[in-house]
């Protein structure tokens, strides 16, 4: 796998472990309806210090979230944000397909959710968020758990000449 094809899979996940984030923090419920409502103050930090996922922020905050909203937005921002500028053009797709890429998502959200109580306890930045499953992904149990998967999908299923 070429280290290209690593490096967008590492872009298309930053855009959904934000995605996740935004949803953590700043979804709101409205009656029946969810919505994120990101504060102007929150919105500016945002915009600062991570400008290259702030478009997806435009096309979330304010608006009613159901699963087919986010994925909508998400590909959305793929397609016209990553998509040719942090990968090569056509990438995504190839990316939204990948073992490796659905992997990731796998342990991202194992993270989040055996980490829920934590990060419920006071907000935390993205970059925190990134730091914290970096950290947690190094950890010997993590690697094992990783490998394990790994062997697991390398050893081949016998042979079955039989017709039953």
């Amino acid at each position: 796998m070429s280290a290209e094809f690593v490096n967008a899979i590492h872009a298309v996940s930053e855009v959904l472990m934000f995605e996740n984030w935004l949803r953590f923090y700043f979804i709101t419920e409205e009656g029946e309806k969810l919505f994120i409502r990101v504060p102007e103050t929150a919105e500016k930090r945002i915009r600062e210090e991570y400008p290259h996922l702030f478009g997806l922020l435009e096309l979330l905050n304010n608006k009613e979230i159901t699963y087919e909203t986010s994925r909508d937005a998400v590909c959305s921002f793929v397609a016209s944000d990553v998509d040719g500028s942090r990968m090569k053009a056509g990438s995504s797709e190839k990316v939204f397909d990948s073992s490796l890429f659905q992997f990731e998502m796998q342990l991202f959200n194992i993270w989040v959710q055996s980490h829920e109580e934590q990060l419920d306890k006071g907000f935390m930045d993205l970059r925190k968020w990134q730091d914290l499953y970096a950290e947690w992904k190094r950890s010997d149990k993590v690697k094992e758990y990783m490998n394990e998967l790994k062997d697991a999908s390398t050893r081949t299923a016998p042979d079955c000449d039989s017709v039953q």
